[in-house]
């Protein structure tokens, strides 16, 4: 049994009571309260706090949300109570809350994002550009080689020329390239004021999702067949180098979604999503190579895959084994390597470490079997399983709102400290949902351009992220822009922050810089 599970039993909480404040239907997840973080108190994808305690009166703030309302100026439906502002644009300058402009152009198609405090008290959210440069007309480099120099011509002879509108925006795009990804940043000061925007990585391309490290920095990766990973400061001077972006080995050649390190099992897990085929990684380091309260040595990693030997189908049932296949790691695409004993999650997308559990999202494939649901790993009892499943997603018995449609097109995802999950929906219904820890979904907001249909929207939430004082939300319309417009895709993107009338426990990583090389 889980040590968790079996000290909650042992303190004479109530089986039924304790089932009710878990993500896990057969009982493997505690409540916040009963798990420390996967690490340190300073992780930034685990539960905060150290002192064990049973809280079996905890109800969720999420639950007692009102119904959506009418979409509000900047065209997003809140429940009453929640404010929004537009924060950056594709294509403009960000401007500052003191009225000026940061010179710095914000990029298009923002996707995966996370938060940050700093040392003054404020905070950082990092936004991933899942813009693609000419990759776009191949699915890896050697394609991608056919259409575009490896070179950008116009490297280093345009200097930036900040302040000046459109002026701005063409000498960003020659510097960076065209439709150039990366990451960029938007820093507040500890009274909530947005006072600074820059970049902290460029030159890569289709950086989708990502993960914030216990130690302060940001991985991310490239969404292409053969994409790489990497690691970034979120700091303005966090030691970044924009023209040549830290890669970081063994994490596999594939399309890069989200990063999760669990710091207690020295482990740091993937997703993938490119081929309909995408498998679930890990990159697993010894002792000696990730000191406990330090980082690790990256070059000592091994790559893994997971297997569930009994089939998905059967995780949908309750708890199923698991085991983990080293990968073949010699750097040629994953998906040309793929072991026919691995196992296939199809659009894997977001991914979360909470305590000893891994929760993992996927939006499967329509030719694909178990689309849509949300999976939890217990690293403990080395078992899976599903937690949210669309087929058995009732309006009339899991809805907080049972007039809303079922969550679609499940992808990234984030978490409290007390076991909430927040899902953003890919195209869909546009909105971002609330899983609550008794696997009751409520809708949170529904962003501009919301498709007729499930999955007719022709852009998709992103970003979902958390400030560190836990009224804060931050999340983005990819190819939408003011008041709904949608704009082609590969041109749009933008920024909100979402203030929410009550706080929520979560601990967020302080922002650090790279160690020099």
């Amino acid at each position: 049994m889980n040590p968790v599970l079996e000290k909650a039993l042992a303190a004479g909480l109530p089986r039924r009571r304790f089932l009710q404040n878990l993500l896990l239907s057969a009982g493997s997840v505690s409540t916040a309260t009963w798990l420390t973080a996967c690490g340190s108190p300073s992780s930034g994808g685990g539960a905060g706090g150290s002192t064990p305690g049973i809280d079996p009166a905890f109800e969720s703030s999420f639950a007692t949300m009102g119904p959506l309302q009418p979409a509000n100026a900047d065209g997003i439906e809140l429940p009453a109570g929640f404010t929004s502002r537009a924060l950056a644009q594709v294509f403009q300058e960000v401007q500052l809350d003191d009225g000026s402009s940061s010179g710095f152009v914000w990029h298009s198609d923002p996707d995966g994002g996370g938060t940050f405090r700093t040392d003054d008290g404020g905070w950082i959210y990092v936004s991933n550009t899942e813009a693609r440069d000419f990759t776009s007309f191949g699915a890896s480099r050697d394609q991608a080689a056919l259409f575009i120099p490896p070179v950008n011509p116009f490297d280093g002879l345009i200097p930036p020329v900040p302040g000046l509108g459109l002026l701005s925006v063409v000498t960003d795009i020659l510097n960076n390239g065209p439709f150039r990804g990366g990451v960029s940043a938007l820093r507040f000061n500890a009274d909530g004021e947005l006072v600074d925007a820059y970049a902290v990585q460029r030159r890569t391309t289709t950086n989708c999702s990502g993960g914030a490290t216990p130690w302060g920095t940001w991985l991310n990766g490239e969404e292409i067949e053969d994409g790489l990973a990497f690691e970034c400061s979120p700091l303005r001077d966090g030691n970044n180098d924009l023209a040549n972006p830290r890669q970081i080995p063994h994490f596999g050649n594939k399309a890069h979604e989200m990063f999760a390190i669990d710091e207690r099992g020295r482990a740091i897990y993937h997703t993938e999503d490119v081929t309909g085929q995408d498998r679930f990684y890990r990159t697993i380091y010894p002792s000696s190579a990730w000191p406990e309260g330090g980082r690790p040595d990256y070059d000592q990693g091994v790559l893994q895959v997971l297997r569930v030997p009994a089939g998905l189908t059967a995780a949908q049932s309750g708890p199923t084994p698991i085991e983990w296949v080293n990968a073949i790691d010699d750097g040629r695409k994953q998906p040309d390597v793929y072991q026919a004993e691995t196992t296939p999650i199809p659009g894997n997308e977001g991914v979360w470490c909470f305590g000893d559990f891994i929760f993992l999202s996927n939006k499967g494939d329509a030719a694909v079997q178990n689309e849509n649901n949300i999976w939890a790993i217990d690293t403990v009892a080395n078992t899976i399983e599903s937690i949210f499943d669309v087929s058995d997603n009732d309006p009339a018995g899991s809805f907080v709102d049972p007039t809303e449609p079922v969550m679609t097109g499940v992808d990234n995802i984030t978490m409290t400290d007390d076991g909430e999950m927040l899902v953003v929906e890919d195209g869909g219904f546009m909105r971002v949902m609330v899983l609550l820890p008794d696997r009751r979904t409520i809708p949170l907001m529904r962003l501009p351009a919301t498709g007729p249909l499930a999955d007719a929207s022709p852009s998709e939430v992103t970003g979902i992220a958390i400030g560190p004082t836990g009224d804060k939300l931050y999340v983005s319309a990819q190819r939408s822009l003011a008041n709904g417009v949608v704009t082609p895709p590969l041109a749009g993107g933008i920024t909100y922050e979402i203030t929410m009338p009550f706080k929520v426990n979560v601990t967020r990583p302080l922002a650090q810089a790279l160690p020099t090389a």
